[in-house]
């Protein structure tokens, strides 16, 4: 039954998942390589550098912008520049997106410190709240969530098939990996038996980890956080935003994150009262980019101090 969780790609030559694998630090994508990922009925090209980091571009653009975060930022509904929610604010620039499934915010910060050479000035760092308050806590750790190593990517790019043993491996071998994930109401429920003062402890922890870095490597972090999708639940092909819980989000979003020298930008995506089950990616764990809205922080938690 587990090989049935995996469909067959739709396209010839694409891949029915994305792969991704782990390398004791951060989780990342296939290196310098191009693939493509069937997602429903749409085939999506990836093109990645030597680290990983997925190349979306324009070649009217000259200049260049490095992403850091998980999933919700890697694009998974999209392969044009146009089509990303980061291309709304900027617009004139070109992205090299670090960015994967389970790579969570301290292994952003594994990738920081061992690549720093070839950190710009200025880089963009994703929180994507529906996960990362989770993988904030030293409970979490990536092995449990990531079947591949990073070697075994180029191999299974040739070999998809070969993912589903690797996936029933782990099950087998390993008692803390799953595959299981859960709906919006058991992720509603998961996040409100979490102790408020425990979410905030962390949420501080891993912030000023962050700032510290960036002193030490002077350099400029604009901070970009995405709300979860969670915040919703299903009626028909609507979904219904729980206003109670979008709040309780949102103020430890605003009281947690302040700007400071070096972060010194920080912007948070604006919950929407209208969605419908169609503006979810396939998976129905991300909002899709084109419904993802932008806000300095300033202007948006006024009404959450």
């Amino acid at each position: 039954m587990l090989f049935l969780l995996i469909s067959n790609a739709k396209s010839k030559d694409c891949l029915p998942f994305i792969p991704y694998g782990w390398n004791d630090f951060y989780v990342h994508l296939p290196q310098n390589t191009t693939f493509c990922v069937d997602v429903d009925k749409t085939s999506y090209t990836y093109k990645t550098d030597i680290y990983g980091g997925r190349i979306l571009s324009d070649d009217k653009f000259e200049k260049w912008l490095q992403v850091f975060g998980d999933s919700q930022v890697v694009g998974l509904d999209l392969d044009i520049i146009d089509n990303h929610y980061l291309n709304k604010i900027y617009n004139n620039f070109n992205f090299i997106i670090y960015a994967a499934p389970n790579n969570g915010p301290y292994e952003v910060i594994n990738f920081l410190t061992k690549n720093n050479k070839i950190l710009k000035k200025r880089v963009i760092i994703t929180f994507n709240f529906a996960v990362d308050i989770y993988r904030i806590n030293s409970t979490w750790h990536p092995t449990n969530y990531v079947a591949l190593r990073d070697y075994q990517l180029d191999e299974i790019i040739e070999n998809p098939l070969k993912f589903k043993f690797l996936i029933f491996k782990n099950l087998l071998l390993n008692k803390n990996f799953t595959i299981r994930r859960f709906n919006n109401q058991r992720m509603q429920k998961l996040f409100l038996n979490l102790n408020n003062d425990d979410i905030y402890k962390n949420l501080i922890k891993y912030f000023e980890e962050l700032n510290q870095l960036a002193i030490n490597n002077n350099f400029n972090v604009t901070f970009v956080v995405t709300h979860p999708y969670w915040l919703y639940s299903k009626n028909g092909n609507n979904l219904i935003l729980n206003s109670n819980l979008s709040n309780k989000v949102y103020k430890l979003i605003c009281k947690s994150f302040k700007i400071t020298n070096n972060i010194d930008k920080i912007l948070i995506s604006k919950v929407s009262n209208n969605l419908l089950v169609d503006d979810l990616t396939s998976d129905k764990r991300h909002i899709k980019s084109k419904k993802i809205y932008l806000e300095d922080i300033e202007t948006l938690c006024k009404d959450y101090y």
